[in-house]
C-alpha cells in the first residue's frame, strides 16, 4: 500500500504542518466497539466518531525474524473502556489500527491493519495487553527445514 501523494510530501518534506493520527478500534467479539484517535480532539473517519484517547501501541514487526513483545496502553481515563474490555472475557479481541492524516481523515494511510489483544491487565492509570498477529496460524514453522542431507549431525 503507497502513501498518498499529499502523506508522500509530508514525510518527505524537511518541515511541514501535516499531523499524521492513528485510528484505534478494538472490538470485542459479540459485544462493545471502542474507537480512538490518538489526537486531542476527536475524529471522524469514514462516517465512524473516533473518541480523542491518548495511547500507544507497539506493533508486530513483518518479518521472519523472531518476533517482539508487541503492546497496546491506553490511558485509564474513563471507566468505560475497562468495564467493557473487563466483559470480554473469554471472548476474541480484536484491534484494528490505521494511519490517517488530520485534514485527510477518510483516506487510510496505512492499514486496517488487525491483530489479536490478549493478557489485558488495568490499573488506575492505563489499561495494556499484548497484540499479536492476527495472520500468526497462517506461517509457516518451523522456517527452516532440518533434513540429513543438510543436517548430518542431527540425524543418527
Amino acid at each position: 500500500m503507497r502513501l498518498s501523494p499529499a502523506a508522500t510530501e509530508a514525510v518527505l518534506a524537511p518541515e511541514t504542518e501535516k499531523v499524521f493520527l492513528h485510528l484505534l478500534t478494538i472490538e470485542v467479539d459479540g459485544g462493545a466497539v471502542l474507537r480512538f484517535a490518538d489526537n486531542n480532539q476527536h475524529v471522524i473517519s469514514r462516517g465512524e466518531t473516533f473518541t480523542a484517547a491518548a495511547f500507544g501501541i507497539v506493533l508486530p514487526e513483518q518479518t521472519d525474524n523472531a518476533p517482539r513483545p508487541c503492546r497496546l496502553a491506553i490511558d485509564n481515563t474513563d471507566l468505560s473502556i475497562y468495564q467493557e474490555i473487563k466483559k470480554a472475557v473469554h471472548k476474541e479481541i480484536t484491534v484494528t489500527v490505521c494511519v490517517i492524516m488530520a485534514d485527510t481523515p477518510d483516506v487510510y494511510e496505512r492499514g486496517p491493519l488487525k491483530y489479536k489483544l490478549r493478557n489485558v491487565r488495568a490499573n488506575k492509570e492505563t489499561i495494556e495487553g499484548e497484540v499479536h498477529d492476527f495472520y500468526l496460524a497462517d506461517r509457516k514453522f518451523p522456517k527452516d527445514a532440518y533434513t540429513p542431507e543438510d543436517f548430518e549431525g542431527l540425524f543418527f
